[in-house]
């Protein structure tokens, strides 16, 4: 008999509960994981916001600190972030903000404009309605956001049409694509929306998005989406070519 059908049966290997709260005995969780996860957590905010700029470098025992942490833990933080491409470590200098060029910008934009170009097209001819109305509905949340002046509250809705177009085309690599560049994206779309005149109009290219998208014309969809992405490259690319600290 397997341990589990033993269990199951009510046999004697049963975990008894020694505290009397009636749960089995398990392993406590380690808090230097949590506070890991607190520091990346608040040091990802401070790179997307701009509070830490880019090509700042990291020091180890200033940030541990700042945060009221051991080094070791801002370590553990920092692997996050290297991993979500937010900052790099260097052999014998240490760990910075990541420093986006001209270049990097360009490829990153030319990549969503070929996923998310197909995503379009994918959906123009799906031709789903449940699929338009959730676009419909992060639209909305753009132009609630636009009202109240809440830029960050944009940027998440505007990520959101974005991300959310790529997991409804159909297509699950496409859509996991999408996924990898999401940490640069955040960074980017503080720069993304330079060109807009008002905030209002961040809503409005974006229903003009979802109406290429809802009138079934493939050709139209994916054109006008590799073009809004393709614009946004060429506005944020420009930014990146000043130095640091410009």
């Amino acid at each position: 008999m397997t341990e589990l059908g033993s269990r199951e049966r009510g046999g004697s290997d049963r975990v008894s509960s020694t505290d009397g709260s009636g749960l089995p005995d398990m392993p406590q969780l380690a808090a230097p994981r949590k506070l890991a996860e607190d520091a990346s957590s608040i040091l990802r905010e401070q790179i997307l916001s701009g509070g830490l700029k880019r090509g700042t470098h990291l020091v180890e025992a200033k940030l541990a600190g700042k945060l009221g942490v051991s080094r070791g833990t801002v370590r553990e933080a920092f692997k996050s972030l290297v991993a979500e491409g937010l900052i790099e470590e260097e052999p014998r200098r240490g760990a910075f903000v990541v420093t986006l060029s001209s270049s990097d910008v360009r490829e990153i934009y030319d990549v969503r404009a070929a996923i998310e170009g197909l995503a379009a097209e994918l959906l123009a001819g799906q031709r789903d309605a449940s699929a338009l109305a959730r676009l419909a509905a992060t639209i909305d949340e753009i132009r609630a956001a636009a009202r109240t002046g809440d830029l960050r509250a944009i940027r998440g809705a505007d990520l959101r049409f974005h991300e959310r177009m790529c997991a409804l085309s159909g297509n699950r690599r496409l859509h996991q694509v999408f996924l990898r560049h999401v940490p640069a994206l955040q960074t980017l779309l503080v720069f993304d929306e330079l060109p807009y005149a008002s905030l209002d109009a961040i809503a409005d290219q974006h229903q003009a998005l979802l109406d290429a998208i809802a009138s079934g014309d493939t050709e139209l969809a994916a054109r006008r989406v590799r073009k809004h992405v393709e614009d946004a490259r060429d506005h944020v690319a420009a930014y990146f070519e000043e130095p640091p600290g410009a």
